[in-house]
């Protein structure tokens, strides 16, 4: 999976979680946010701080992502956001950013030449590792938000024909490809469980993936019936079949 944000988004990224982390002492970087930090970290990234949806997600990671939608989790306030969680959901929020500014004038977004000196030093910085470096970087959220994103390559699509009861044999490749998503997860626990967008982040990248934040994004509007976007199992039958792979 490869997002198409640049290193200097990443670092704003990561800038916004340690504005609003609290102070960990000893010279290292936090790796956790209160949850209602959260709204004040988004405001740094220009992106809307009451959006309902987005907290939806935020609080629940900060339950550990043990509810299985967003009308689960009590709204108290209260857990933790990790870093890891902060960095894959901003990532998606920025790349749909970005789509949605494709009719920016083009004289607002820099050429690409101006960004060849970050682009080089991209591989230098650890940090990274939790992105995937797209093309060309650009050095600031406007200049990402300006380029408008390359079309999707995926066409799913749910329509009338996908059936609500599957096979029996559709229903065991369902399940046995939905389990991938949760390795460590007992097999009794596995139709429980629902696909989150960082789930799909990681098992893209193992499987050598690239699949940009507006194609996943695409694929759980298109599919998902829970509120905060998230995959049951039911939900990914539909993919499954959709894409003709049972």
């Amino acid at each position: 999976m490869s997002l198409t944000l640049s290193l200097a988004v990443q670092r704003d990224i990561d800038r916004a979680f340690d504005d609003v982390a609290p102070d960990s002492g000893g010279g290292f970087g936090a790796t956790q946010i209160l949850f209602e930090d959260v709204p004040r970290g988004l405001q740094k990234l220009d992106l809307p701080p009451d959006d309902e949806q987005v907290l939806a997600v935020f609080r629940n990671a900060a339950s550990g992502w043990k509810a299985s939608s967003s009308s689960d989790v009590r709204d108290t306030g209260a857990g933790w956001v990790s870093r890891e969680d902060w960095r894959s959901v901003c990532a998606v929020l920025l790349e749909q950013a970005d789509n949605g500014n494709d009719n920016e004038p083009e004289s607002d977004v820099p050429s690409d030449d101006q960004y060849l000196e970050d682009d080089e030093e991209s591989d230098e910085d650890d940090d990274g590792e939790e992105y995937l470096e797209g093309p060309r970087p650009s050095s600031s959220r406007r200049r990402i938000r300006g380029r408008a994103a390359k079309s999707s390559s995926l066409s799913l699509s749910p329509g009338p024909s996908v059936p609500l009861k599957l096979t029996k044999r559709q229903r065991e490749t369902t399940l046995k490809a939905f389990s991938l998503f949760f390795p460590d997860v007992p097999p009794e626990d596995v139709p429980k469980q629902r696909i989150m967008i960082k789930d799909i982040q990681r098992v893209a990248k193992l499987l050598g993936e690239k699949i940009k934040a507006d194609e996943m994004i695409e694929m759980l509007d298109a599919f998902s019936t829970m509120p905060d976007k998230s995959v049951s199992l039911e939900d990914f039958g539909r993919i499954i079949v959709s894409a003709k792979l049972a």
